[in-house]
């Protein structure tokens, strides 16, 4: 059966309509797919490329050189609930579908990413940091800080009772474990109380990605004009369609 297919695809590709043929069926299988993916990961648009000619005989093969994916507000899921991604763009490469097109081996990817300030601080705002003993604080805003640090805007409050006004404070963005994006000021506004040590000279906002593939991992991270700006990388990846 397999050489069958095999020689069915040949001789339509040899023939005069096998370039068209092939087109068509190139074009029908990247809208599928981008529908496919939409549909199976609830975002609000995707747009799928298909690498590598002629395509028909990497359908027989069951093999596709390189696979381009496009998403736009995907919501990964955090230890706090969600953020939404603005945008996501991968390039799967060396693709192997198996189930019926159910499940797909990767052999590597890579790819980048964009959070917005604004679903950013969405998926931050409601968490109270400790600052010092009775002394918390919020996430009020994000926004560019310029050479390459975050402004985060804090609300802060002591034993309960809200401090008047937000206080700026400018944060470096980093990774930790693969996994993990750390927003970190070297020090704290005066808050207007005396606070007892060490305690305000430094403060660490930290949100976890837990839904990333096995064999994924965060590569890189930098603040943008527009956004929180990820690198991402993975081999051998096994993806399911039930995975989420």
């Amino acid at each position: 059966m397999r050489l069958l297919r095999i020689v069915v695809v040949l001789v339509v590709l040899l023939g005069g309509g096998g370039l068209l043929a092939d087109r068509w069926a190139h074009h029908r299988a990247e809208a599928e797919a981008a529908e496919r993916v939409q549909e199976r990961e609830g975002v609000e648009s995707a747009d799928v490329g298909i690498r590598g000619f002629p395509f028909l005989t990497q359908v027989v093969s069951g093999r596709m050189e390189r696979v381009d994916v496009r998403m736009d507000g995907y919501r990964a899921r955090t230890e706090q609930g969600r953020v939404r991604v603005a945008r996501i763009e991968a390039a799967l490469r060396g693709v192997r579908f198996e189930d019926d097109y159910e499940r797909a081996r990767v052999e590597n990817v890579s790819g980048s990413a964009r959070i917005t300030y604004r679903d950013l601080v969405k998926s931050l705002g409601g968490e109270e940091i400790p600052v010092a003993s009775g002394v918390t604080a919020k996430v009020a805003s994000l926004k560019d800080g310029g050479k390459g640090r975050i402004a985060v805007g804090v609300e802060g409050s002591v034993l309960g009772h809200e401090l008047p006004g937000a206080f700026t404070v400018l944060c470096t963005v980093s990774l930790k474990g693969g996994d993990r994006f750390v927003l970190h000021a070297d020090s704290l506004p005066d808050l207007g109380i005396p606070l007892p040590g060490k305690a305000g000279q430094a403060l660490d906002i930290e949100q976890k990605v837990s839904d990333l593939p096995e064999g994924l991992r965060l590569d890189s991270v930098r603040a943008a004009s527009d956004g929180m700006r990820v690198r991402f990388s993975g081999k051998d990846l096994d993806l399911r369609e039930d995975a989420r």
